[in-house]
């Protein structure tokens, strides 16, 4: 893998770096996924959405994760 530097709005970045490494992990590959299959960043959220689901996040623990941050 090779490190690349993106331009992003200060509030992005201090979310960024607050993650994780696990999440930073997560969110990288992301980005891989969006980029190389060319899916469009709603495709990529509908797949992360329902691969959520599958594994049982619900709209109530996501408000709660939400709040935490």
């Amino acid at each position: 893998m090779k490190m690349i530097t993106l331009e992003v709005s200060d509030p992005v970045a201090e979310k960024v770096a607050r993650m994780t490494p696990a999440e930073k992990k997560t969110f990288s590959d992301t980005v891989d996924r969006i980029l190389l299959k060319r899916k469009s960043l709603s495709e990529i959220m509908h797949e992360a959405t329902e691969q959520a689901r599958k594994n049982g996040l619900t709209s109530e623990i996501l408000e709660e994760l939400l709040k935490e941050k």
